[in-house]
């Protein structure tokens, strides 16, 4: 089978794509998949999409471009090695600061570049830069697990409670493949539901972010005997200042590479750290309970969503601790306030409250016939679904980039946002 291969292309250069493209001359290790980006947004989005084993930037005529450019790229895909493309004739432009060649270099290695080519680009210098980044990338395969997210906002609605036993019993099904990352940065309570004390944190995390991949994402964790892996939140709102939603978006997208699963509980507050959980988020769980006020809000939580472009076909509504109280809505009366039907509903059981308080999730002790059980057994089973959706999709994307490869070795995907 053909390895396909992604090469992400950054810059307003229009000639880059077609330069490569004769450099390559249709000898290349696999198939390449070029993906061209005129604009910064648009290489990120690219970026966390495909995490490219290559990216080739042109070098504009200022150097905080460029840096700006590779720090958005790595910290959505750290792992992308980023070749700087330029024209000696540009560094005797003034914007350049008239500084020497060599000290240009030495600045690009610093904001994370680990190549150059020189412009225009000789078929000799780009067939070594392959060699040396994408060959070695494709003995590799690259591995994504699904990320879900458990936000609402509101607190005591018991989002934590379904992160931490959805975690639970995928984790029992699936061990050692489940992440569990408690993103409620000033008052994470994961720890305790599981009866876990950690000794790292997402602090620690940030603090190691030179040298953060994904071996030490998995050291950083504290394991649970279900199987799941914690990665708490930090010991205190001053430690919490630390994060911020680019480094956090690094941690999310080295997690997914290695778990095959990634649970994310959140802070009831739409801000930029919940931004960025939803970013790089497969699914979103939105956490309510039946009482109207809740309800009223989660309907312009949905709106701002919308207006934020997240797409509502990743979205799902659990609602929590359903009670049958005079007074408080149905299941009806919630999927008539929120326009969109119920997608998980779980009743009031005294059984979670008292997991919680003694740090023993209600998924480890399951009653079989129990309506909480029925709840939780189809949020994981719709979670399960969609890591099986994800592989069978790289499986289709690994057969038609074999099937396609006959055709030529260079294919070109332009984005022109």
């Amino acid at each position: 089978m053909t390895v396909q291969n992604h090469l992400l292309i950054v810059g307003d250069e229009t000639g880059l794509p077609e330069e490569l493209e004769t450099a390559l001359s249709g000898d290349a290790p696999g198939r390449i998949v070029v993906h061209v980006a005129r604009d910064l947004t648009s290489a990120v989005d690219l970026a966390r999409s495909l995490f490219p084993p290559l990216a080739i930037v042109d070098m504009p005529g200022e150097m905080e471009t460029f840096k700006a450019t590779l720090q958005e790229i790595l910290a959505v895909s750290p792992e992308t090695v980023i070749a700087g493309a330029y024209r000696p004739d540009v560094f005797s432009s003034q914007t350049w600061e008239q500084a020497p060649q060599g000290a240009i270099f030495v600045e690009g290695l610093r904001f994370g570049a680990r190549d150059f080519l020189r412009r225009p680009v000789s078929s000799a210098d780009l067939r070594q830069l392959l060699d040396r980044t994408l060959t070695t990338a494709a003995r590799v395969p690259a591995t994504r697990g699904v990320t879900v997210a458990f936000i609402s906002n509101k607190g005591g609605v018991g989002k934590s409670t379904l992160a931490v036993n959805s975690a639970t019993r995928l984790a029992q099904q699936h061990p050692g493949e489940v992440l569990l990352i408690d993103a409620s940065l000033q008052m994470g309570v994961c720890a305790p539901m599981l009866d876990l004390h950690p000794e790292t944190t997402l602090v620690d995390a940030i603090r190691e972010r030179e040298r953060l991949d994904t071996t030490l994402v998995r050291q950083l964790t504290t394991p649970h005997p279900c199987g799941l892996d914690l990665l708490a939140a930090p010991p205190d709102a001053v430690a919490a200042t630390e994060i911020d939603h680019t480094l956090l978006t690094r941690i999310l997208n080295l997690a997914r590479r290695t778990y095959n699963y990634v649970l994310v509980d959140t802070f009831p507050l739409l801000d930029s750290i919940v931004m960025a959980v939803l970013d790089a988020s497969d699914m979103t769980y939105i956490v309510l309970d039946n009482v109207v006020p809740t309800v009223l809000s989660v309907t312009q939580l949905l709106s701002l969503l919308d207006g934020l472009g997240h797409p509502p076909e990743q979205r799902r509504t659990a609602v929590n601790r359903m009670t049958k109280a005079a007074g408080n809505p149905t299941r009806t009366d919630i999927e008539a306030t929120l326009q969109q039907p119920v997608d998980h509903l779980f009743p009031y059981d005294r059984r979670a409250l008292t997991a919680a308080n003694l740090g023993r999730p209600f998924a480890l002790a399951p009653r079989r016939w129990s309506a909480l059980e029925r709840g939780l057994r189809g949020l994981v089973g719709e979670i399960e679904q969609l890591r099986e959706q994800a592989v069978l999709s790289n499986g289709r994307g690994d057969r038609s980039a074999a099937a396609s490869s006959e055709d030529g070795h260079f294919t070109r995907e332009s984005t022109d946002d």
